[in-house]
């Protein structure tokens, strides 16, 4: 199987998140005899059933799950780049970013106005969320990019890679009287205010 019809992949696509050939055809303005014959050329191209029926509607087989994982992607994508292309025509190109919640937004701003190049016609806009949050949304691709205080697992993230720009110091603050210990072993004497195990700094 060398290549695929991409308008058989779409209508099946239509008819997957649609829940029937009917609902398909009135999204695509089309007859359902012209989306079932679609639907079977590209079953025979698969040599497999792609749907079963289910009561007046139909299911997807374990083949036609597998091929939706794949064709979503496909045309999320391919809106979405229709989205930042026709985007772009009309005004400055939309770029959004996530922000981790436990980073400082003085850092943010400083690595931001160091990215983005002056006079250069880009719409940036910022989200806050915890990293988990910020990693489900970038996965989605609803984010071109997160600022982070930690590192993606590229083996739990396939697709995603994380880049090192810079690290800063921590420093450790006390009232008076200064314990007489030196550090760390100081620590000992004080109770101690830490990050949550949420942050990486306090993992």
């Amino acid at each position: 199987m060398s290549h695929i019809n991409y308008n058989h992949l779409y209508y099946f696509w239509h008819v997957y998140k649609e829940g029937s050939v009917v609902g398909a055809a009135e999204a695509l303005f089309l007859t359902p005899q012209t989306i079932t014959g679609q639907i079977k050329a590209l079953e025979e191209r698969l040599q497999g059933k792609l749907f079963k029926r289910k009561g007046r509607g139909l299911e997807p087989s374990e083949l036609g799950e597998l091929v939706f994982r794949y064709a979503d992607k496909m045309f999320t994508l391919s809106q979405e780049m229709l989205d930042i292309v026709n985007y772009r025509k009309e005004s400055n190109l939309l770029f959004d970013v996530g922000v981790a919640d436990a980073l400082s937004k003085r850092l943010v701003s400083s690595v931001l106005d160091a990215a983005v190049v002056v006079d250069e016609p880009i719409h940036l806009r910022c989200f806050e969320s915890t990293h988990e949050m910020l990693l489900e949304q970038l996965s989605q691709h609803k984010l071109d990019m997160i600022i982070s205080d930690c590192p993606i697992d590229s083996t739990q993230q396939e697709g995603l890679f994380s880049v090192k720009i810079g690290e800063c110091s921590v420093s450790f603050w006390c009232t008076n009287p200064l314990p007489e210990k030196a550090f760390p072993a100081c620590l000992e004497e004080r109770r101690l205010l830490v990050p949550g195990t949420a942050l990486d700094a306090g993992a």
